[in-house]
């Protein structure tokens, strides 16, 4: 059985909502929650539409700002001084509130404005990935990093080369 058209146009806005949070995007750019960062985000992107899905009557925007806070504070360690998460809390809880009537609008905006963005950093990313394939034409393939190893508590394991 397929979504409400209401319930994925709300997911939607959520998405870009968070993923356009300066907040979260640095926190996840500098790897503040770990290496895991990205996965961190897209959990905090579900937790809130989880909260929606079970808080639909009786939302409160103080308290999806404090939801916020608390995940950027325990996942990221990030504590927010600015009053960026209670507007993002008070942009959803808008989109929302126009979602459940079938009005699209602001999370066709957030779409435009959320991908107008995105192809910059594509083409920078290729021209990054152009450069790379550039050096390797002089000399050889350098050889890749190992992979990190993670004891039982979660901790990376630091070893030193011996010259």
């Amino acid at each position: 059985m397929a979504e409400h058209p209401n319930k994925v146009a709300f997911e939607q806005g959520v998405e870009y909502i968070l993923k356009s949070w300066t907040a979260l995007n640095l926190a996840v750019e500098q790897d503040w929650g770990g290496v895991e960062s990205a996965e961190k985000r897209d959990w905090l992107i579900g937790v809130i539409v989880d909260y929606f899905g079970s808080n639909g009557k009786k939302l409160d925007v103080e308290d999806i700002e404090t939801i916020l806070d608390q995940i950027m504070t325990d996942e990221f360690q990030t504590i927010l001084e600015d009053d960026s998460s209670y507007l993002v809390a008070k942009h959803l809880v808008e989109v929302y509130h126009q979602c459940i009537r079938g009005n699209f609008t602001e999370v066709e905006r957030l779409k435009e404005k959320y991908q107008s963005r995105q192809p910059a950093t594509a083409s920078r990313q290729q021209q990054n990935n152009d450069e790379d394939d550039n050096d390797n034409d002089n000399g050889p393939p350098r050889p890749s990093k190992p992979e990190p190893e993670i004891d039982d508590d979660g901790f990376e394991t630091v070893s030193y080369k011996r010259r």
